[in-house]
């Protein structure tokens, strides 16, 4: 296991069956550290890359980390244990999904390489409950 790279490289880092691993803080994400109040609190991040079928790249990965937000009925802090995890697959064209386990979401995406930082941003976000109470 490696720190993660600034930028995911899906064919190649899939190609090679890469596994990352990485403690980050909240701070390092501008878009979360903007919602929080505990900007320096650790997150954890696992990625895994593979192919899938022989010929679609795939990522599988969990990232754990505390957000602190404003609870929105007494307005005092919430602290709320976040621990998403994803097992993407990346095709290209909607017919590649059909032979897919159903387990994976996929994302239809041709780019070859993306911001690290944004896609586990994605990936957080899509946790975090609408309505802290």
């Amino acid at each position: 296991m490696q720190g993660i790279p600034a930028n995911i490289k899906l064919l190649s880092f899939a190609k090679k069956g890469l596994v990352f691993s990485q403690t980050y803080t909240v701070k390092d994400f501008p878009r979360i550290k903007d919602m929080v109040s505990n900007i320096d609190d650790q997150v954890s991040v696992k990625l895994s890359f593979y192919i899938e079928n022989g010929k679609i790249p795939c990522i599988e990965g969990s990232v754990e980390l505390e957000v602190a937000l404003d609870c929105q009925r007494c307005l005092k802090e919430v602290k709320l244990r976040l621990t998403p995890s994803f097992k993407l697959a990346f095709i290209i064209h909607e017919n590649q999904a059909e032979d897919l386990d159903p387990s994976f979401e996929t994302i239809l995406n041709a780019d070859e390489e993306f911001s690290t930082i944004e896609f586990i941003t994605d990936e957080v976000l899509i946790s975090i409950p609408m309505i802290p109470m």
